[in-house]
């Protein structure tokens, strides 16, 4: 016995007709074993009444011919009456021409001779069944072919053309596009939906490969009944016969106008965004320059003023050391005086000399003034050249970062980037400029000059 599939088998339910009870009860509880459910009927009205009640459940139907009330013949032609599709098999004893011819007409799909060899039944039943799932399965694509197709249906244009490109089926997406209803469009050329910008050399190289069985996709642009413009992405395709015949055409069309509109207004923005930044950018070039050039004129100030303040210095070291001299040739020429005095005039050459001294100090200590009053001003005029240069390269560099998120944005505008670093460097290197010169200023004075001045 060829094998057979146990679980192919288990899918079928059998409808079992036969008048012997013995007969009967013997090969039902067999049958049990190999099938998902085994109904029976004891003859031809039993049988036919049996399927009837449960025609949705039952598979299959193996009866014998020769049975009371209705037999096997009489049963299945009633069966046919309401259901062509069901397969039946007969199991009989009689192998002659009548019943053949009458097994034929019914479509019956095989035929046992008693007694029943169980393997030979097993073997039919599992072709059988075998073709039954074949069977399911197509019904199963063509219900899943039947979902996609009407989803395609409500997301997707469809168009059908034969070989010459004349319009033979739109559907209703199609029309609720378009404006166009189905009958103004049937036995129209494809080219008929295009618009003027869209060269007929791109619908001919279409069908050109649509007859060689080639797929092709590409956008079109297309017209509404209105003269509307809109925009699809086609794939066509070729419709076969089953000996591979190319008889029309396919196309399934997205609606990508508003992708497309929203493509070239992001272009023009992005257009202007990156003139406005070239502008912002150039703006801000010429700003940085009257900036730099506004440091670089402070710079120099700076420089100015500690070239003045080291000659202050050097002025009031020169003094100090001539008012020393003065005062040591001073302290000489009194002296010689005192020794050359009476005794009574020496308490008034000593008071002569004590405001002479007394006024020394003062001088000296107007000087030490002076010195310490230019110091401090120079101080905070640097500290608030230092804040008020700070706030403004701060000020700066904030716009520049705004500057620079724009500009990294624009692929464009490297250069402008670049720039705009070179010149943010430049004011960096101002401002640590700025800071030493504060620190010279400072400095000067600081040790060699307090140390002369209170030694």
């Amino acid at each position: 016995m060829a094998s057979v599939d146990k679980k192919l088998l288990k899918r079928l339910k059998v409808l079992y007709v036969e008048d012997d009870d013995k007969i009967r009860t013997e090969l039902s509880s067999l049958l049990e074993n190999f099938f998902g459910k085994v109904y029976t009927a004891v003859d031809g009205q039993d049988g036919y009444d049996c399927y009837m009640k449960n025609q949705e459940d039952i598979d299959v139907i193996l009866s014998d011919i020769n049975m009371p009330k209705l037999t096997g013949i009489q049963m299945v032609a009633k069966v046919r009456q309401s259901d062509m599709k069901v397969p039946v098999i007969f199991a009989t004893a009689y192998s002659d021409n009548e019943y053949l011819a009458d097994a034929i007409k019914l479509k019956v799909y095989d035929y046992i001779i008693k007694p029943i060899d169980i393997r030979n039944l097993l073997t039919v039943m599992n072709d059988l069944a075998n073709i039954l799932y074949q069977e399911f399965l197509i019904e199963q694509q063509n219900k899943e072919l039947e979902k996609y197709k009407d989803v395609i249906d409500q997301n997707n244009i469809v168009i059908k053309t034969d070989t010459k490109g004349i319009i033979t089926y739109v559907n209703t997406h199609f029309c609720e596009i378009t404006g166009y209803e189905k009958e103004e469009l049937l036995g129209e050329h494809f080219a008929f939906l295009k618009h003027k910008d869209t060269a007929q050399s791109l619908i001919d190289e279409m069908f050109e490969a649509v007859l060689k069985n080639e797929a092709w996709q590409g956008k079109i642009k297309n017209k509404t009944k209105f003269d509307d413009v809109y925009v699809v992405d086609a794939y066509t395709i070729a419709i076969l016969t089953d000996a591979g015949e190319v008889t029309g055409s396919i196309s399934i069309q997205r609606d990508i106008t508003a992708e497309v509109n929203q493509k070239r207004e992001m272009q023009k923005a992005l257009i202007k965004d990156k003139s406005e930044i070239y502008l912002k950018g150039k703006e801000s070039t010429g700003e940085l320059n009257a900036i730099i050039n506004e440091l670089n004129k402070r710079i120099h100030d700076l420089q100015k003023m500690i070239q003045t303040s080291h000659k202050d210095k050097e002025r009031i070291l020169f003094n100090i050391d001539k008012l020393t001299v003065e005062n040591k040739k001073l302290k000489k020429e009194l002296t010689l005086a005192v020794s050359k005095i009476p005794d009574e005039d020496e308490s008034a050459q000593t008071l002569k000399m004590n405001k002479s001294n007394q006024d020394m100090k003062i001088e000296l200590k107007k000087l030490h003034e002076e010195n310490e009053q230019l110091k401090s001003d120079m101080t905070k005029e640097v500290n608030q050249v230092r804040v008020s240069l700070e706030t403004r390269i701060k000020e700066l560099e904030k716009l520049n970062k705004e500057y620079l998120i724009q500009i990294e944005e624009t692929e464009d505008l490297r250069t402008l980037n670049e720039k705009i670093e070179y010149w943010k460097g430049k004011a960096k290197e101002g401002h640590r400029r700025i800071e030493q010169l504060e620190r010279e200023l400072i400095q000067t004075g600081d040790k060699g000059l307090m140390s002369r001045l209170f030694k």
